[in-house]
């Protein structure tokens, strides 16, 4: 198995409202949207799809031509079903989903207004532990419901024994309210670490570019990827950090969910590829960018031939 994405999965329910509805207005905060309580709300669209970092992590590695695999704790309600067959339709292996009696699927319903969005997340509690999945030469740790610290031990049991394995790791916001103290242990076996500019200062502090990969170095991971929205995104290795910009094109941004996703699937697969470290980040950037134009996590995830033109237009 080339890929082993571990975490939840989800079942998403995007409302889109239209750009007339509700009143925005900007705090120090950052930008609100408020509307009468008691109100009925019309949408311009309504759509569900499956979803979860774990899950989009595996389709879009997948859709990349790798042979990937996920292991998630799933509920066993009437969204089961649209999950796996999501999963199994984009070649992402199941064999390690597995359904806990008597619980539901976690749920995300997601307000779409002009291109941003606000997430209302129901987690369910599942317990994972340790499956037998072999040897695969990537694992991608992901957002898992809170009470897996025994797990962690576990999975970290694992990389030490087998150390060829390389683990990415993408730590859920749960995981990340936890301190860094908790992360410890897997961070200290921790290859490649993805994380956004936000989520890096609230592991170490504030710093310039270079010191903040520093930081983050300094706690464990051989090699740091960060993302920052619109100014693009940078990795460091060795004292080594290479930048890159945001990738645009003339298409408007229709919801920005899965975009982190994109980024760790298309980077993931170009290092799988055996790319440099600039262009990994590109297809990462790439991949992003065309996620964003779409509704939903995994639509608009680009296959190998596709983004291979698109980052040789970029490289010329």
């Amino acid at each position: 198995m080339d890929i082993l994405t571990i975490g939840n999965t989800t079942i998403d329910l995007y409302l889109r409202v239209p750009s007339n509805k509700g009143i925005s207005s900007l705090t120090e905060e950052g930008p609100k949207m408020c509307f009468n309580h008691g109100s009925k709300i019309g949408v311009d669209k309504f759509e569900m799809t499956p979803g979860g970092n774990a899950l989009n992590v595996a389709v879009g590695t997948a859709t990349m031509g790798l042979k990937a695999q996920i292991y998630t704790e799933m509920g066993d309600d009437e969204y089961t079903k649209d999950i796996l067959a999501a999963l199994k339709e984009k070649k992402v292996d199941t064999k390690l989903c597995f359904k806990d009696k008597g619980t539901h699927n976690n749920v995300g319903t997601i307000i779409v207004h002009e291109g941003e969005r606000t997430i209302f997340s129901y987690h369910e509690k599942h317990e994972y532990k340790y499956r037998e999945w072999g040897t695969p030469k990537i694992i991608y740790y992901t957002s898992m419901p809170e009470g897996n610290e025994t797990f962690q031990k576990v999975l970290v049991n694992f990389l030490i024994q087998n150390n060829k394995t390389i683990l990415a790791y993408n730590p859920g916001s749960g995981q990340l309210k936890n301190g860094v103290n908790s992360l410890k242990d897997i961070l200290n076996v921790t290859d490649i670490l993805f994380l956004n500019k936000e989520e890096a200062i609230m592991l170490t502090r504030d710093a310039p570019l270079e010191k903040l990969h520093k930081y983050l170095q300094d706690l464990g991971p051989k090699l740091t990827v960060i993302t920052d929205g619109k100014n693009g995104a940078s990795a460091s290795a060795n004292g080594k950090v290479v930048s890159i910009k945001a990738f645009t094109d003339d298409k408007p941004v229709v919801d920005m969910t899965g975009a982190g996703d994109a980024f760790s699937s298309g980077f993931l697969s170009a290092i799988h590829y055996n790319k440099p470290l600039k262009e990994a980040l590109i297809w990462g950037a790439v991949n992003s960018g065309s996620v964003i134009k779409e509704i939903g996590s995994i639509r608009g995830l680009l296959d190998k031939k596709t983004i291979e033109a698109i980052v040789a237009s970029i490289l010329k």
